[in-house]
């Protein structure tokens, strides 16, 4: 019976695998995704807010190159037309589609916006820690801003991470596009909205979870210190 099981659960496992092997475009886009969490990770520390001495000459150019890889964590998220491709040209039901395919894209979405707001709160944080109140707010707004416009250029106008230094003025002038356009401005804008609801969602979850570990965390001290 158990060996049945073993065997159904490696079948079960093979089969997910290779199935996510037909997804190498989103493999590759979380493989993206999760660069501005390292750099965040390595240079935004929370314990070291607000840094001071040699670092602090390095904090914007740290800054500026997350930014630029940030956009490739929502990025993700957009990957989700291609699941509305398969709909629309796949022969199999709705339904079936939504129990077998659907699930690997919300994985790959749930953990492209995962990534940008781990990034974006700890950005946030250092800059509110450096700069106070004021730019922090400022911050809250921009650099969703920022990310929606880098979705657009990866999306729409195929542009990359890197093309900041191989192609800046094809990026401006993709840019000013977006804006002058009512439709490609109103996705934008939802795009920004929708990031700013995705952190604070994430907010709201990081800070409860860290406030009830903080104090069950102080509940083990104070038994330990009751028993010695």
């Amino acid at each position: 019976m158990h060996h049945v099981l073993l065997e159904s659960g490696i079948e079960i496992f093979h089969d997910q695998f290779v199935k996510l092997g037909t997804f190498w475009w989103m493999v590759w886009n979380a493989v993206l995704a999760i660069i501005p969490v390292f750099l965040t990770l390595i240079f935004f520390k929370r314990e070291d807010q607000p840094r001071h001495g040699v670092r602090n000459i390095t904090f914007g150019f740290e800054l500026v190159l997350i930014l630029l890889f940030l956009p490739n964590a929502p990025y993700v998220a957009t990957d989700l037309v291609h699941f509305l491709e398969t709909v629309r040209v796949s022969d199999a039901s709705l339904w079936k589609l939504l129990g077998t395919e659907f699930p690997i894209y919300a994985v790959f979405v749930l953990f492209g916006l995962t990534c940008y707001s781990f990034t974006a709160d700890r950005l946030l944080y250092a800059i509110r820690k450096r700069f106070g109140a004021n730019w922090y707010w400022t911050a809250l707004i921009g650099i969703p801003l920022l990310a929606a416009i880098g979705v657009y250029l990866g999306r729409v106008a195929r542009y990359n991470s890197w093309d900041v230094l191989t192609d800046p003025r094809g990026i401006i002038h993709s840019s000013s596009q977006a804006l002058d356009r009512v439709k490609i401005a109103k996705v934008l804008v939802s795009m920004w909205f929708g990031l700013i609801v995705t952190h604070q969602v994430y907010r709201t979850f990081h800070d409860g979870i860290r406030v009830r570990l903080e104090a069950f965390r102080k509940s083990q001290g104070t038994e330990s210190a009751g028993v010695a």
